[in-house]
């Protein structure tokens, strides 16, 4: 069944959730050649077309009978000439010149003294696009039964394009097979515009299978793309997604969540959690946690490729009188 658009979200869904997507596609270090405009050019071109201008009217109005005139022409003609090639320069060359420039200088600046190996990926970061935020994924659990438990889970973001021109965009989703995943729930889109919504039945139309690698994608590649515009020039509405998906695990288990975008700032939720269960999330400097929350803020900036970790494990009999909600505990 090919992916439907709908406009008004139907909330027969679950209240269900995904993991984050680990397999990113490749990043191929992209140059950021920010087209000029009309205006841009015409002013880059104005010398040329003037000279190219005079060189016309020269060579159609100064009389043949007139002093100098082989110069005259001559001149004439180097100015036509001088008009087509900076036309050319401009519209064919000046791109691949700024790039070449551009590169250059990244290896003299960006990561001075690193190897080129390593040059590489800083230039990923800082040619970043795409950056999410307001991250939240919340987990709810099943009562544990023969040593495994159900986990709902639900992913929700704004992603935002922080570069010069309209990037399109479209989520992805995977998660390890043993999973056993149900995919549920997908919407991305801009509030008030464009909002394209899948229902379970939808995405199991969708989902591809990577017996190699052990996981199960919906991959960007069969979602409809959505035109993400800059934010300088003006776009304050962000691209909101949000995930629903299940999923089949041990009682006792590490939770990976993949950031494959950049993205600042993450929070991990406790919607529900069994009296069995106790439920941690990985500590760093950055972690806001509250004795007796069932909420994880880390408060930073994740480059694409981070992760955070959570663990739920069995409560020890002893702790099952006065049982803490939340506590952190370092990776």
């Amino acid at each position: 069944m090919p992916p439907i658009e709908i406009l008004s979200v139907e909330e027969t869904a679950e209240r269900q959730a995904p993991t984050p997507p680990p397999a990113k596609q490749s990043r191929s270090a992209p140059r950021r050649f920010y087209a000029l405009s009309l205006k841009d050019h015409m002013r880059l071109l104005l010398p040329f077309i003037f000279l190219g201008a005079v060189g016309v009217v020269t060579r159609l109005e100064y009389p043949y009978q007139w002093p100098a005139n082989e110069l005259v022409y001559f001149l004439a003609d180097a100015f036509i000439v001088a008009m087509i090639l900076g036309i050319a320069l401009d519209v064919f060359s000046a791109k691949l010149l700024v790039e070449r420039v551009s590169d250059g200088l990244a290896q003299a600046l960006v990561g001075r003294g690193l190897p080129v190996e390593m040059q590489g990926p800083v230039r990923d970061i800082v040619s970043t696009d795409l950056v999410r935020d307001h991250y939240v994924k919340t987990y709810a659990f099943s009562t544990p039964e023969n040593g495994r438990v159900h986990v709902s889970v639900e992913v929700r973001y704004e992603i935002r394009n922080y570069s010069e021109a309209v990037r399109d965009y479209a989520p992805e989703m995977t998660v390890e097979g043993f999973f056993q995943p149900e995919f549920r729930f997908l919407e991305y889109g801009i509030a008030g515009r464009k909002i394209y919504s899948f229902s379970a039945e939808n995405l199991c139309s969708l989902v591809v299978t990577e017996d190699d690698l052990g996981v199960i994608r919906v991959p960007r590649s069969a979602l409809p793309l959505l035109p993400l515009k800059p934010v300088k020039v003006g776009e304050k509405a962000p691209c909101q997604v949000t995930w629903r998906y299940g999923i089949t695990v041990p009682e006792q288990y590490c939770d990976v969540t993949d950031l494959d975008d950049a993205t600042l700032g993450a929070t991990l939720q406790v919607e529900r959690l069994p009296e069995e269960l106790e439920f941690v999330s990985g500590y760093d400097a950055s972690l806001h946690h509250e004795a007796g929350s069932q909420s994880w803020y880390f408060e930073r900036a994740f480059i694409a490729g981070q992760s955070l970790r959570a663990w739920w494990f069995r409560r020890k009999p002893s702790s099952r009188a006065s049982r803490p909600t939340a506590k952190s505990m370092s990776v």
